[in-house]
C-alpha cells in the first residue's frame, strides 16, 4: 500500500490529465491529505506564505498548481503584484479557471 493511497492513481501524466481527477481533487480527495502527515489547507498556506514573504509583492508563479486551491489563497491574499495558475494538465487548469469565477473574492471588475 502506498503511503498516500489515492495519489498513486495519479502516478502517470495520463491519469492527472482526466477531467474526474481534477473535479475530484478538492472535493475529496484533497481533505484526505492529512491521513498522510500533510498538515491541512489553511496551515500549509501560513506556512508557503512565511516562505514566500521576501517575494511579496512580485508576481507568484504557483507551478504545479492543481486545481488551484493554493493559488486562489495566494491571489485572496492580495501579497503578490500577480498570481500566475501553470500546471501540466489542461484538466486541472479548467478546474481551475471554474472555481476562480465562482470565488467572489476574486471577482475583477
Amino acid at each position: 500500500q502506498a503511503p498516500f493511497g489515492f495519489l498513486t492513481w495519479c502516478a502517470t501524466p495520463s491519469a492527472c490529465r482526466q477531467p474526474l481527477v481534477s473535479f475530484v481533487y478538492e472535493r475529496g480527495w484533497r481533505q484526505n491529505f492529512a491521513g498522510a502527515g500533510f498538515p491541512g489547507a489553511e496551515k500549509e498556506f501560513e506556512m508557503a506564505m512565511q516562505y514566500l514573504a521576501p517575494a511579496q509583492g512580485g508576481v507568484l508563479v504557483d507551478a504545479s498548481c492543481g486545481t488551484g486551491l493554493f493559488t486562489r489563497l495566494f491571489a485572496r491574499s492580495r501579497k503578490f503584484a500577480g498570481v500566475v495558475a501553470l500546471d501540466f494538465s489542461e484538466s486541472m487548469l479548467q478546474q481551475a479557471q471554474q472555481f476562480f469565477a465562482q470565488d467572489p473574492a476574486l471577482k475583477t471588475a
